[in-house]
């Protein structure tokens, strides 16, 4: 099978010459020097605006729940860049493999940031253990994204969780949200019920 090669209508220079196909075919040729060289130029690459003609996205608020638990899987014995990019822009393997290296890294650059950007967010809501969930042993309690698509569907009534893969991350993010604020302040309550019946 032919790969087709990155077409450009005027002159380009260093690294953007070369389609992801070629950095693939070249790279292992490159002493390591030279690799880290190139990696670390490819680390600072920018996103593009387009993609075939399609606009990249600002952040990655429109992604499914589903998405985002597919990039995670991304670079188990497969190519993460090219993942990345099936499972955002809907690519397939031979136009990513058609197109500029440096468009390739500037895009998997911006998903590693919004990625991290969006666990930072579900790690801020994530509720303390209270000391005697602690002692019960909570912390071996990690069910990882199956415990997500699990709780959200239990709590919405869903009886087959695939469906949840479709759900916006966002709307489940606000949802665990306001439950953890909700149990929080169910805490604070009964706290404050306690320490007043103690007081009598």
């Amino acid at each position: 099978m032919k790969f087709p090669r990155f077409k450009h209508t005027k002159k380009v220079t260093g690294l953007r010459k070369y389609s992801y196909y070629d950095f693939l075919i070249l790279f292992g040729a490159c002493d390591k020097k030279h690799q880290d060289e190139i990696l670390a130029e490819l680390a600072h690459a920018p996103k593009p605006n387009f993609i075939f003609d399609k606009e990249v996205p600002k952040t990655l608020n429109m992604l499914s729940y589903g998405q985002l638990d597919d990039l995670s899987d991304a670079g188990n014995g497969k190519d993460a860049n090219a993942v990345v990019l099936e499972v955002i822009m809907g690519l397939k393997r031979h136009e990513v493999y058609s197109m500029s290296v440096t468009d390739v890294f500037g895009f998997a650059n911006f998903v590693r940031d919004e990625v991290k950007r969006i666990n930072a967010l579900f790690d801020s809501i994530k509720l303390p253990s209270t000391q005697d969930e602690v002692s019960a042993g909570i912390e071996d309690l990690n069910f990882g994204s199956f415990g997500v698509l699990d709780w959200y569907a239990r709590r919405m009534g869903i009886t087959n969780q695939n469906d949840v893969r479709n759900v916006a991350w966002v709307r489940i993010y606000r949802c665990m949200k306001n439950d953890n604020e909700k149990t929080a302040f169910e805490r604070r309550l009964n706290q404050q019920l306690l320490n007043k019946a103690k007081r009598k």
